[in-house]
């Protein structure tokens, strides 16, 4: 096979690999927006989490109009801390700012594909 074969596999195999991560980064972005424009609308939501090790995990979580920050791990979950919501507000709507523009940015780029030359 010729030298030209593999440099057009590989360069294939790159921009497949680019539209995956892509996509993996649209997905998470969709799902983090519903999350942050839904907490007001719900009783109960997770705001963010994240992983200390394998089996161990933080979550800061909306129960009403209070933020808790929650331990969880090997079947047990155990609220950790009251968050101050004063510390807690700010940061979501700092949050929602960015997603709005994300949003206006992403929509602004579909607009450009739309118009036709």
């Amino acid at each position: 096979m010729s030298s030209g074969f593999w440099s057009n596999y590989i360069l294939a195999l790159v921009v497949v690999g680019l539209m995956l991560v892509g996509l993996w980064v649209v997905v998470r972005g969709i799902a983090r927006g519903r999350v942050l424009l839904s907490a007001d609308r719900r009783l109960v939501t997770v705001l963010e989490s994240t992983m200390l090790s394998q089996h161990v995990s933080l979550h800061v979580v909306k129960v009403g109009a209070r933020y808790l920050l929650v331990g969880g791990g090997n079947a047990q979950v155990s609220t950790l801390a009251e968050l101050p919501t004063d510390e807690v507000e700010p940061w979501l709507a700092a949050q929602r700012s960015v997603l709005g523009m994300q949003r206006s940015s992403l929509m602004d780029t579909f607009k450009t594909f739309r118009r036709k030359p």
